[in-house]
Order: structure tokens, then sequence, then C-alpha cells
């Protein structure tokens, strides 16, 4: 009867060393630069691409990726998105994109300075209208 428990023990230590070994940080900044590559037209050789954030729930990532212009990484040139993604078929695979709070087309937020050159924003007034 001993005999038989590592041979039981032997698949299941097997599974869960796979199953763990999704869950990198590197793994799953592939999979963004992957899905960006195949669906965004974005050219990746002009920006620095780094997940700064990753947290892991069962067989979901979570991931936060600050975007720059390729030398530029001042926090007016900075945009951040938020990365939802499931493992699929031994692989992650993006499901949902957001921006990250403070991001978007709310202006920036309380205290950051827009790029130079860029208009002003008003975030009460409607767009292409007047304030109201």
């Amino acid at each position: 009867m001993l005999r038989c428990v590592p041979a039981l023990l032997a698949p299941v230590l097997f599974l869960t060393a796979c199953g763990n070994s999704m869950q990198s940080k590197d793994k799953v900044q592939q999979a963004i630069l992957s899905h960006l590559a195949d669906h965004s037209g974005i050219d990746l050789n002009a920006l620095e691409v780094t997940t700064t954030s990753v947290s892991f729930d069962h067989n979901m990532a979570y991931a936060t990726v600050a975007f720059h212009p390729k030398g530029d990484t001042s926090l007016a040139s900075e945009m951040l998105l938020k990365y939802t993604l499931q493992a699929r078929n031994g692989r992650w695979a993006v499901v949902k994109v957001e921006h990250a709070p403070g991001q978007g087309t709310a202006g920036p937020a309380a205290g950051e300075q827009l790029p130079p050159g860029h208009p002003p924003i008003n975030p009460m007034t409607p767009q292409g209208g007047q304030p109201q």
C-alpha cells in the first residue's frame, strides 16, 4: 500500500508544478506584447512597455502596464493600462484592457501636468461643446 502513495502523488505534483509555472510576470508580459503586436497596430519598437505589477487569482492574472516613448520616462508621457488575462490552453490570453485610474479621456490626475503644447482640458466641458 505504501508503494502506491508515491505513484498517486506524482501526477498531482506534476500538475501543480505546471499550473504554477504560468504564474510569472514574464509570461504575462509576453502575452500582453503578443496581444499588442497582433491586435493594436502599435509600433512596439518605438515604445518601452513595462509590466509594473501582476497578481494572480486561480486562472486569472491582473497586470498594470506602463507605456513610454523610448528614451522618455517622464510622467507626462506615461500611459498606464490595466490588463485582465485568463489562462487558456497553457497560455495567457488578454480578455480585458482598461485605463488605470487617473488615466484616459478625463484628463490628467490631480497634480499631473499635460505634455508641452497640449491644449487645455476642461473636464466639465462636453466633447466638442462649451462649458455648461
